[in-house]
């Protein structure tokens, strides 16, 4: 099925008089101490651990004073580790405020039929550093329960930490040496919070990120790889130590992300707090600001984290399996409810979005209370949550902002008779409209006809008056075109066939809106044809 919501929107200078028509969507579907440092055989002064984040103009943060905890999201205290080069890491002493430290024990088996580590491919490793950003710490830590299992480990991958830096640039390998650690002792034996996190939700791995927030793990299964031994029933992919280097590269993006809302001067109004929500959906009443404050806003967004409802457990089996539609809606009246937002949610990852909604601004216009409903699983199979769901309303000085919206078509089943009873809409513009706007939130999705509407480059074409706009998904069906590049708001890693390109959405990502700028296709004061 597909599922889409489209709307024409016009929009005035803050300053103006006009209204203006919008666009609403909605539908269903079918069917993330010691100050010396090093990994090759460092010693010495330490280096200026800031340095890295003037060099590459990255964004700094200080040192947190907490509170600090031990579960996914809460900030990360100070730790010291022995490292096998001779060195001791020590976290707070060597915090740059522009880096991640990410936590790679050798427990991660290749594959369901090959219980052989993934540490023990050096290819992989070489991969891992040269698709790294320059500002990560990876931490590889055994997890054998003796030291007569965990010594060879430890010395075999410090070894290849060695040959990994020796086919380096001078440059390259001067960083890496700093930034590449194998621990010197077993899980068990070292000190501070760490033991703690790789006995519990840290057992396939975890993170500490930009925030200096810590992070689980996913699964690092490779989608170019298959085991053939694997039972036909079983998880075919293989893992790949080189799809750790995902984890800074979100970590990275997520930081930009946050520098940018810490900008804003927004007024937050919180629809759920972290709270585990169980049934699949939830209702709650919205308090807004007053009608003339909501005039002064010129953007909204939808920021969303969701979590694994079991802190002490790791991602994969706690959070959600399956890469559902969540949706966000106003539902003042339930016979025709607007939807805000749309995202999708992960395969056993926790997840994080923030998305432009400014154009459902007019339905919002009169501030105060209203009805809101969530939903983010089906009710056959529901998913537990733990929710934090805010609207952000800013005024970004954009010079104009929607003014109202006119709901135009809403989504259904792919098929031969998808287009039936879709007349035109004969829409007003009004006569002091600057700006007008297709706005549509469209996805396929769906097992019918061979999953077509999630694998399938289906096209929609909307006209206004004479002009034509097509939106087509010539990714959907690939093989990689849900790898993260920029990462754009996505979890990777996930536990799932998450790398497919789909049709108009990938798993664990927001569903950012198509906006048409169709100006020029209309006149304001003139009733345009939109088909």
């Amino acid at each position: 099925m597909g599922v889409f919501g489209s709307a024409l929107l016009a929009c005035s200078s803050k300053n103006g008089t006009t209204s203006a028509s919008g666009s609403t969507t909605s539908g269903s579907s079918t069917s993330s101490s010691s100050a010396t440092t090093g990994a090759g055989g460092g010693g010495g002064a330490p280096p200026d651990p800031t340095a890295i984040c003037k060099a590459q103009s990255l964004t700094t943060r200080a040192w947190s004073a907490g509170p600090y905890g031990t579960h996914r999201g809460d900030i990360a205290d100070d730790f010291s580790l022995d490292l096998a080069d001779g060195t001791t890491f020590s976290f707070k002493t060597m915090f740059s405020g522009c880096e991640s430290y990410v936590f790679i024990p050798d427990r991660i088996r290749k594959s369901q039929a090959d219980t052989t580590s993934i540490w023990t491919v050096q290819a992989d490793l070489d991969k891992l550093v040269k698709q790294s950003p320059k500002n990560v710490h990876y931490f590889f830590v055994s997890t054998q329960t003796t030291d007569a299992l965990a010594m060879p480990d430890i010395q075999a991958q410090q070894g290849r930490v060695m040959t990994t830096l020796s086919k380096l640039s001078q440059t390259d390998a001067a960083l890496w040496t700093t930034h590449l650690h194998v621990v010197a002792k077993k899980a068990a034996d070292l000190g501070g919070w760490i033991p703690g996190v790789l006995s519990t939700h840290g057992q396939i791995g975890f993170s500490i990120d930009r925030l200096q927030k810590i992070r689980g793990a996913g699964d690092l299964a490779d989608v170019t790889r298959t085991d053939p031994n694997v039972p036909a029933n079983g998880w075919p992919f293989v893992e790949n130590l080189s799809y750790a280097a995902n984890y800074p590269a979100y970590f990275n993006a997520q930081s930009d992300q946050q520098e940018k809302l810490d900008a804003e001067t927004a007024t937050v109004v919180d629809l759920w707090k972290g709270e585990v929500l169980t049934q699949g959906f939830a209702d709650t009443m919205a308090m807004l600001p007053s009608a003339s404050d909501m005039a002064g806003f010129d953007t909204l967004e939808i920021e969303v984290t969701q979590q694994c409802p079991d802190p002490d457990k790791i991602e994969i089996g706690n959070c959600g399996a399956w890469d559902y539609i969540a949706s966000l809606t106003l539902n003042d009246d339930p016979q025709n409810p607007v939807e805000l937002a749309r995202f999708i949610t992960s395969y056993h990852r926790e997840t994080h979005w923030v998305v432009d909604a400014s154009e459902m601004l007019p339905i919002l216009a009169s501030g105060g209370q209203h009805a809101i409903h969530w939903t983010w699983a089906p009710s056959w199979n529901m998913q537990p949550t733990a929710t934090k769901l805010s609207l952000r309303f800013s005024n970004k000085n954009k010079g104009m902002h929607p003014k109202s919206v006119l709901p135009l078509f809403q989504g259904g089943d792919f098929g031969s008779m998808y287009n039936t009873g879709r007349i035109a809409i004969m829409a007003p513009i009004p006569a002091t409209a600057k700006k007008v706007e297709l706005y549509v939130i469209v996805t396929g999705h769906g097992s019918g006809t061979n999953q077509c509407s999630e694998f399938c480059d289906h096209q929609h074409e909307f006209t206004v008056n004479t002009t034509k706009h097509l939106k087509d998904f010539p990714e959907a069906g690939t093989e990689t075109k849900c790898m993260p590049n920029d990462v754009n708001g996505m979890t990777p890693n996930q536990a799932g066939t998450w790398w497919y390109g789909r049709g108009g959405w990938c798993p664990g990502m927001q569903v950012n809106p198509w906006v048409v700028d169709v100006t020029s296709d209309v006149t304001p004061g003139q009733t345009a044809t939109i088909s």
